[in-house]
């Protein structure tokens, strides 16, 4: 073997060497070669440092000694192999697994969080999806599983992924809401239009309601309307007119004349009026109270009751005093025009001088002065007539002389009688015989 080929030799035992104790740990092989001489002289050997690196998988935690600086080869030499999903930090910072392989910086610390199964139920669709994230929220986030409003979890968001889990989710159904004017669409976990308002803090006076009612239940198809109500208090005044007159003696007047002791005045009535308005429109109305604050004030008449001498008539006897003058509708009537009954009411003979009337206006036993016909006696009771300004003129068959059928002035003369009517009905004609006194 010549000089050359042995050198040769040397210097590759000399490189195995170096890579056998690099690989296995040991002393890395620093080898300065001097050739001289056609030979080869090995100057020095120095071994390479070890360091301490920290490995945390899944929690547990261990030390490695190695010269190795790169993350793969010590995971290697620790015999820690990764999953697809797992994640891996490299002195605390995040590392890609893609990135591991072109690892420059020394590793000192390698933690390890292994990837964990989550058993999701998403409405009617079960999946199970593998993921090394802290929390739930992460997961779902890092599988793309969006969650929208109203959604709900069975576990919160920021629960510790630290095992095999189950998660369910409830998504929230599709709502339409109206009220204020404005239309809210939305998503909501609530079972109830009570909860949904709960949900949206939609708050409700103690007027307001719904439709569909708060306890109703949601679906997917579910549109509620919020009706706010409020209700007005309207207060009318109407005035209330005055009754009839009323009539009282006067003993200060004179008969047949009036004097006012009290005017006429209207009242006042205050009606209490609820309207109801629901989103601002009136609905109803209704009254809640009616009252009379005032009431009318009816007019009080009096009458005259003191008789007083009007005046005097000249009667075929001569003058008379008369105390009344009524309007009358006239009539004749005999023994032969009533039947053949000669006797008045009060056990006259009926002749030429005896009347007949209503002793309501003329009291019996009153002489009374008819122009054209004299005085007569009030001794007989006329029949029915539609006015009680009526009377009938007496004759006896003999001296019968016309029919009469006028209105004609009726005085009532003195001495007046120990009782009469203050007050007489209010004065009509005949119905048949339109007409009065002139």
């Amino acid at each position: 073997m010549n000089a050359d080929r042995a050198r040769r030799i040397l210097l590759l035992i000399i490189v195995l060497c170096s890579s056998l104790l690099f690989v296995t740990g040991g002393l890395l092989a620093a080898a300065l070669l001097r050739w001289a001489d056609g030979g080869v002289t090995v100057v020095e050997l120095t071994p390479a440092p070890q360091r301490i690196v920290r490995i945390i998988d899944a929690g547990g935690a261990s030390q490695l000694r190695t010269i190795r600086h790169e993350p793969l080869p010590i995971l290697e030499r620790a015999g820690i192999s990764l999953g697809v999903k797992d994640k891996v930090w490299i002195n605390g910072a995040l590392a890609y697994q893609e990135a591991l392989p072109g690892w420059t910086v020394p590793a000192n610390t390698i933690e390890i969080r292994r990837a964990l199964h989550l058993r999701i139920q998403d409405g009617d669709a079960e999946i199970t999806i593998a993921s090394a994230a802290g929390t739930i929220g992460e997961a779902l986030n890092e599988a793309g599983i969006r969650l929208g409003a109203g959604d709900e979890l069975s576990l919160p968001l920021d629960t510790r992924l630290d095992s095999a889990m189950q998660l369910t989710i409830t998504r929230g159904l599709p709502v339409r809401l109206l009220v204020d004017g404005e239309v809210i669409e939305a998503r909501t976990a609530a079972k109830r239009v009570a909860d949904l308002l709960d949900e949206l803090e939609i708050p409700l006076s103690s007027l307001d309601y719904t439709r569909p009612p708060l306890d109703a239940r949601l679906d997917s198809q579910s549109e509620i309307e919020v009706l706010r109500v409020r209700i007005e208090e309207l207060v009318e005044r109407e005035e209330v007119p005055p009754g009839n007159p009323e009539y009282r003696p006067d003993p200060n007047t004179p008969l047949d004349k009036t004097s006012e002791i009290q005017p006429a005045q209207p009242g006042i009535r205050e009606t209490i009026t609820l309207a109801r308005y629901e989103n601002g429109s009136e609905v109803s109305r209704e009254t809640a109270e009616s009252q009379l604050v005032q009431p009318p004030q009816n007019q009080i008449i009096g009458y005259g009751t003191k008789p007083v001498v009007l005046g005097a008539v000249n009667t075929p006897a001569g003058p008379r005093e008369y105390w009344r003058v009524l309007c009358m509708y006239a009539t004749s009537y005999s023994p032969r025009s009533s039947g053949g009954n000669t006797i008045t009411a009060i056990g006259e003979t009926l002749r030429r001088g005896i009347v007949a009337s209503d002793p309501d206006l003329i009291p019996y036993r009153s002489d009374v002065f008819v122009p054209g016909y004299g005085v007569g006696y009030m001794a007989d009771t006329a029949g029915y007539r539609s006015s009680p300004y009526w009377i009938d003129l007496g004759f006896s068959d003999a001296d019968y002389s016309r029919d009469w059928h006028e209105y004609v002035k009726v005085y009532l003369l003195t001495p007046l009688p120990a009782r009469f009517n203050a007050l007489l009905p209010a004065w009509r004609p005949i119905r048949s015989v339109p007409g009065g006194c002139n």
